[in-house]
This record gives C-alpha cells, sequence and structure tokens, in this order.
C-alpha cells in the first residue's frame, strides 16, 4: 500500500508537534541557553516544516490518500520485522555488557544483511563507518555517555 505525501507529511507533523509539546516541559541547564529540551524542539519543528512541506505537495499532486501497490512477501516482511524487534532487545540487553561500539556494530552489521542483502564485507565495512560517526557525534561531540563496554581500554589509552 502506498500513502499520499499528504498523509505522510501530516502524520510526520503531527509527530513534530507532540515532540515539540513534550520537550516544552524539559528544563534548561544551569547558566545555560539550551538543555535537555533543545534536540527534540529542534528535531520537532524540522519534523513540522517538513511534514508541513509534504502536506502541500500532496495536496497540489492531488494524489488519492492510498492505494494497493502490490502484495507483500509474508517471508521478507516477517524477516525484517524480526530483525527489527531483535536489535531493539539486543540493544537494551547487550549494551550494559558488552558496550555501544561492539553492539551497535553488530546490530547495524544485522540490518544491512537483512534489509540490503550486500556481502558481508561490505555491510561491515559500513557498520564499522557508522558506528565511528555516531560514537564520535555523540559520544565525544556531545558528551552523551555512551558505554564503552569492553573497548574501554581501547577507546581511552
Amino acid at each position: 500500500m502506498r500513502t499520499s505525501d499528504a498523509v505522510s507529511g501530516a502524520m510526520a507533523a503531527a509527530l513534530g508537534a507532540a515532540l515539540i509539546v513534550a520537550a516544552a516541559d524539559l528544563s534548561p541547564l544551569p547558566r545555560q541557553v539550551y538543555g535537555a529540551g533543545t534536540f527534540p524542539k529542534v528535531v520537532g519543528g524540522l519534523l513540522l516544516l517538513m511534514g508541513s512541506l509534504l502536506v502541500i505537495k500532496g495536496i497540489r499532486q492531488r494524489q488519492p490518500w492510498c492505494r494497493w501497490t502490490g502484495k507483500v512477501a509474508l517471508r521478507p516482511f516477517l524477516k525484517g520485522l524480526t530483525a527489527v524487534v531483535a536489535s531493539a532487545v539486543a540493544y537494551i540487553l547487550l549494551v550494559p555488557v558488552l558496550g555501544f561500539p561492539l553492539v551497535a556494530f553488530g546490530i547495524l552489521w544485522l540490518l544491512f544483511q537483512v534489509y540490503y542483502r550486500r556481502g558481508g564485507v561490505r555491510s561491515a565495512l559500513i557498520a564499522a563507518l557508522a558506528t565511528a560517526a555516531i560514537w564520535g557525534l555523540f559520544a565525544q561531540l556531545l558528551h552523551v555517555p555512551l558505554e564503552p563496554g569492553l573497548l574501554e581500554q581501547v577507546l581511552y589509552s
């Protein structure tokens, strides 16, 4: 099934508005103009803006609200769903034990294998680069505490 850009945009805009409302209660940091609510508000604002643009595009194109594009194969759907759920569960259970870098690499590799069916080496390379970029952005630049786990000696020596 394919939905209209107006429907997708309305859902994104509604999510953005809800994010802004939810982030309004988060207090700023002492002696700082930004705080815990800054990032969610920015993301919410971008979702609201881009969702609104999609709504306008969908209305201008006069697309049907939804249409069936064909059957969805059950096996790939279940395989992808299982991979996503397993990734979330693995992240929750394994990050405190193994640490973020190892778990993120494993999860990304698994998802690349399931969704893109690329070679294992290519998936591993992309997963390693993405994990390094996420670690650099969040742990190093934004100072978000990510559990180093087993790699603590390697990362901080």
